[in-house]
Protein backbone atom coordinates (compact mmCIF):
# COMPACT_ATOMS: atom_id res chain seq x y z
CA UNK A 1 0.00 0.00 0.00
CA UNK A 2 2.83 2.43 0.89
CA UNK A 3 4.55 1.80 -2.45
CA UNK A 4 1.26 2.39 -4.29
CA UNK A 5 0.66 5.68 -2.49
CA UNK A 6 4.20 6.81 -3.25
CA UNK A 7 3.79 5.95 -6.91
CA UNK A 8 0.51 7.85 -6.98
CA UNK A 9 2.08 10.93 -5.37
CA UNK A 10 4.92 10.93 -7.89
CA UNK A 11 2.58 10.73 -10.84
CA UNK A 12 -0.28 13.05 -9.89
CA UNK A 13 -1.09 15.70 -12.48
CA UNK A 14 0.34 19.21 -12.29
CA UNK A 15 -2.29 21.66 -11.01
CA UNK A 16 -0.71 25.05 -11.69
CA UNK A 17 1.41 27.92 -10.42
CA UNK A 18 0.57 29.56 -7.11
CA UNK A 19 1.83 33.13 -7.00
CA UNK A 20 2.50 34.94 -3.74
CA UNK A 21 3.97 38.37 -3.21
CA UNK A 22 5.29 39.43 0.18
CA UNK A 23 5.82 43.15 0.76
CA UNK A 24 7.81 43.96 3.91
CA UNK A 25 8.46 47.30 5.59
CA UNK A 26 12.23 47.67 6.06
CA UNK A 27 14.83 50.42 6.34
CA UNK A 28 13.40 53.71 7.62
CA UNK A 29 9.88 52.39 7.10
CA UNK A 30 9.84 50.36 10.31
CA UNK A 31 11.83 50.20 13.56
CA UNK A 32 14.48 47.50 13.69
CA UNK A 33 12.62 45.42 16.28
CA UNK A 34 9.51 45.44 14.06
CA UNK A 35 11.60 44.26 11.10
CA UNK A 36 13.03 41.48 13.26
CA UNK A 37 9.49 40.48 14.14
CA UNK A 38 8.60 40.33 10.45
CA UNK A 39 11.62 38.11 9.80
CA UNK A 40 10.49 35.74 12.55
CA UNK A 41 7.02 35.64 10.96
CA UNK A 42 8.61 34.72 7.62
CA UNK A 43 10.73 32.01 9.21
CA UNK A 44 8.18 30.29 11.43
CA UNK A 45 4.73 31.12 10.11
CA UNK A 46 4.59 32.43 6.56
CA UNK A 47 7.09 30.53 4.43
CA UNK A 48 6.39 27.07 5.92
CA UNK A 49 2.66 27.59 5.37
CA UNK A 50 3.04 28.85 1.81
CA UNK A 51 5.06 25.78 0.87
CA UNK A 52 2.95 23.27 2.77
CA UNK A 53 1.14 20.90 0.43
CA UNK A 54 2.70 22.39 -2.70
CA UNK A 55 3.59 19.02 -4.23
CA UNK A 56 1.02 19.48 -7.03
CA UNK A 57 1.83 23.15 -7.61
CA UNK A 58 4.74 25.28 -8.58
CA UNK A 59 5.18 28.17 -6.15
CA UNK A 60 6.33 31.57 -7.41
CA UNK A 61 7.32 33.88 -4.58
CA UNK A 62 8.11 37.57 -5.00
CA UNK A 63 9.72 39.36 -2.06
CA UNK A 64 9.79 43.17 -2.20
CA UNK A 65 10.54 45.91 0.35
CA UNK A 66 8.25 48.71 1.48
CA UNK A 67 10.46 51.78 1.80
CA UNK A 68 10.40 55.50 1.15
CA UNK A 69 10.78 54.61 -2.54
CA UNK A 70 8.69 51.48 -2.85
CA UNK A 71 7.73 51.76 -6.52
CA UNK A 72 11.33 51.59 -7.72
CA UNK A 73 12.60 49.26 -4.97
CA UNK A 74 14.17 45.98 -6.15
CA UNK A 75 12.29 42.70 -5.84
CA UNK A 76 13.50 39.12 -5.56
CA UNK A 77 11.72 36.29 -7.40
CA UNK A 78 12.00 32.71 -6.12
CA UNK A 79 10.35 29.61 -7.59
CA UNK A 80 10.07 25.94 -6.75
CA UNK A 81 10.72 23.47 -9.59
CA UNK A 82 7.97 22.40 -11.94
CA UNK A 83 6.41 19.32 -10.25
CA UNK A 84 6.66 17.31 -13.48
CA UNK A 85 10.40 17.95 -13.70
CA UNK A 86 11.32 16.67 -10.24
CA UNK A 87 10.30 13.82 -7.96
CA UNK A 88 8.66 14.30 -4.59
CA UNK A 89 11.87 14.07 -2.60
CA UNK A 90 13.57 16.66 -4.78
CA UNK A 91 10.57 18.95 -4.36
CA UNK A 92 10.68 18.64 -0.58
CA UNK A 93 14.38 19.54 -0.59
CA UNK A 94 13.76 22.50 -2.90
CA UNK A 95 11.06 23.79 -0.55
CA UNK A 96 13.56 23.84 2.32
CA UNK A 97 16.12 25.56 0.10
CA UNK A 98 13.58 28.19 -0.95
CA UNK A 99 12.96 29.14 2.69
CA UNK A 100 16.66 29.82 3.21
CA UNK A 101 16.89 31.73 -0.09
CA UNK A 102 13.91 33.87 0.89
CA UNK A 103 15.43 34.74 4.26
CA UNK A 104 18.74 35.66 2.62
CA UNK A 105 16.82 37.81 0.14
CA UNK A 106 15.03 39.53 3.01
CA UNK A 107 18.35 40.28 4.72
CA UNK A 108 19.81 41.65 1.47
CA UNK A 109 16.80 43.87 0.82
CA UNK A 110 16.85 45.12 4.40
CA UNK A 111 20.57 45.92 4.21
CA UNK A 112 20.10 47.81 0.96
CA UNK A 113 17.09 49.71 2.30
CA UNK A 114 19.07 50.73 5.38
CA UNK A 115 21.94 51.98 3.22
CA UNK A 116 19.57 53.96 0.99
CA UNK A 117 17.37 55.04 3.87
CA UNK A 118 14.72 57.57 2.86
CA UNK A 119 11.94 58.96 4.97
CA UNK A 120 8.46 57.68 4.43
CA UNK A 121 6.56 54.43 4.09
CA UNK A 122 5.04 53.96 0.65
CA UNK A 123 2.63 51.08 1.15
CA UNK A 124 0.37 52.21 -1.71
CA UNK A 125 3.31 52.46 -4.13
CA UNK A 126 4.43 48.96 -3.07
CA UNK A 127 0.92 47.65 -3.84
CA UNK A 128 0.99 49.38 -7.21
CA UNK A 129 4.31 47.74 -8.10
CA UNK A 130 3.00 44.36 -6.91
CA UNK A 131 -0.12 44.67 -9.04
CA UNK A 132 1.96 45.45 -12.10
CA UNK A 133 4.24 42.46 -11.43
CA UNK A 134 1.37 39.99 -11.04
CA UNK A 135 1.05 37.44 -13.85
CA UNK A 136 -2.54 36.62 -13.01
CA UNK A 137 -4.71 35.97 -9.94
CA UNK A 138 -2.51 35.91 -6.87
CA UNK A 139 -2.09 36.64 -3.21
CA UNK A 140 -0.30 39.64 -1.73
CA UNK A 141 0.85 39.62 1.89
CA UNK A 142 1.76 43.03 3.28
CA UNK A 143 3.90 43.08 6.42
CA UNK A 144 3.65 46.67 7.60
CA UNK A 145 2.50 48.69 10.59
CA UNK A 146 -0.44 50.14 8.64
CA UNK A 147 0.67 53.77 8.50
CA UNK A 148 1.12 55.18 4.99
CA UNK A 149 3.57 58.05 5.37
CA UNK A 150 4.35 59.48 1.96
CA UNK A 151 3.78 62.48 -0.27
CA UNK A 152 0.26 61.17 -0.75
CA UNK A 153 -0.75 61.19 2.91
CA UNK A 154 0.30 60.65 6.50
CA UNK A 155 -2.02 58.20 8.24
CA UNK A 156 0.01 58.68 11.41
CA UNK A 157 -1.51 62.15 11.71
CA UNK A 158 -4.16 61.76 14.38
CA UNK A 159 -5.72 65.08 13.31
CA UNK A 160 -6.62 63.68 9.89
CA UNK A 161 -10.16 62.69 10.95
CA UNK A 162 -9.86 59.47 9.01
CA UNK A 163 -13.04 58.17 10.65
CA UNK A 164 -14.98 60.41 8.25
CA UNK A 165 -15.97 58.68 5.02
CA UNK A 166 -15.57 61.87 3.01
CA UNK A 167 -11.98 62.27 4.26
CA UNK A 168 -11.09 58.76 3.16
CA UNK A 169 -12.72 59.36 -0.24
CA UNK A 170 -10.72 62.55 -0.67
CA UNK A 171 -7.54 60.60 0.03
CA UNK A 172 -8.53 57.99 -2.57
CA UNK A 173 -9.09 60.79 -5.07
CA UNK A 174 -5.60 62.08 -4.31
CA UNK A 175 -4.12 58.62 -4.94
CA UNK A 176 -5.92 58.39 -8.29
CA UNK A 177 -4.71 61.80 -9.40
CA UNK A 178 -1.10 61.63 -8.23
CA UNK A 179 -0.11 57.97 -8.44
CA UNK A 180 -2.97 55.97 -9.88
CA UNK A 181 -4.71 53.17 -8.04
CA UNK A 182 -2.82 49.89 -7.76
CA UNK A 183 -3.96 47.37 -10.42
CA UNK A 184 -5.16 44.68 -8.02
CA UNK A 185 -7.83 42.91 -10.06
CA UNK A 186 -7.80 39.22 -9.13
CA UNK A 187 -5.52 39.81 -6.13
CA UNK A 188 -6.25 38.78 -2.55
CA UNK A 189 -4.50 41.12 -0.14
CA UNK A 190 -3.75 40.44 3.51
CA UNK A 191 -2.16 43.09 5.70
CA UNK A 192 -0.40 41.65 8.75
CA UNK A 193 2.15 42.89 11.25
CA UNK A 194 -0.14 45.78 12.16
CA UNK A 195 1.27 47.81 15.05
CA UNK A 196 -1.09 50.80 14.85
CA UNK A 197 -2.97 49.74 17.98
CA UNK A 198 0.26 49.52 19.99
CA UNK A 199 1.00 53.22 19.70
CA UNK A 200 0.55 55.21 22.91
CA UNK A 201 -1.70 57.71 21.13
CA UNK A 202 -3.73 55.12 19.26
CA UNK A 203 -7.40 54.60 19.91
CA UNK A 204 -10.06 52.24 18.61
CA UNK A 205 -11.54 54.89 16.33
CA UNK A 206 -8.23 55.55 14.58
CA UNK A 207 -7.24 51.91 14.13
CA UNK A 208 -10.73 51.05 12.83
CA UNK A 209 -10.54 54.00 10.42
CA UNK A 210 -7.15 52.91 9.08
CA UNK A 211 -8.53 49.45 8.34
CA UNK A 212 -11.54 51.03 6.59
CA UNK A 213 -9.19 53.10 4.44
CA UNK A 214 -7.22 50.05 3.28
CA UNK A 215 -10.43 48.12 2.59
CA UNK A 216 -11.76 50.95 0.45
CA UNK A 217 -8.49 51.52 -1.40
CA UNK A 218 -8.02 47.83 -2.22
CA UNK A 219 -11.66 47.44 -3.29
CA UNK A 220 -11.41 50.54 -5.50
CA UNK A 221 -8.28 48.95 -7.03
CA UNK A 222 -10.16 45.77 -7.96
CA UNK A 223 -8.72 43.60 -5.21
CA UNK A 224 -10.06 42.16 -1.99
CA UNK A 225 -8.76 42.63 1.54
CA UNK A 226 -9.06 39.13 3.01
CA UNK A 227 -7.23 39.66 6.31
CA UNK A 228 -6.02 42.49 8.53
CA UNK A 229 -4.33 42.40 11.91
CA UNK A 230 -1.13 41.87 13.89
CA UNK A 231 -0.56 38.25 12.89
CA UNK A 232 -0.27 36.50 9.50
CA UNK A 233 -2.40 33.74 10.98
CA UNK A 234 -5.36 35.95 10.04
CA UNK A 235 -4.54 35.49 6.34
CA UNK A 236 -6.80 32.77 4.90
CA UNK A 237 -4.36 31.80 2.14
CA UNK A 238 -1.68 30.77 4.63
Amino acid sequence: MTAWLLSLALNLPFVGVKEYQILVAVGCSAPRYVQNNYRDMLTHEILPQLLEGSILNQVRLVLAPITGRSYTAPARVLETPHPLQANRFQLEQEKKTLVQKALRAFDELRKRAAAECTRGTEIIAALKAAGERARGPGRILVLAHGFEQSELMNLYDYRLKLERYEVRQQLLKRVKERLGLPPLKGQEVCIAGITAGQDNNANARLTTSIKAFWEELIAASGGKLVGYGPSPRLCPFL
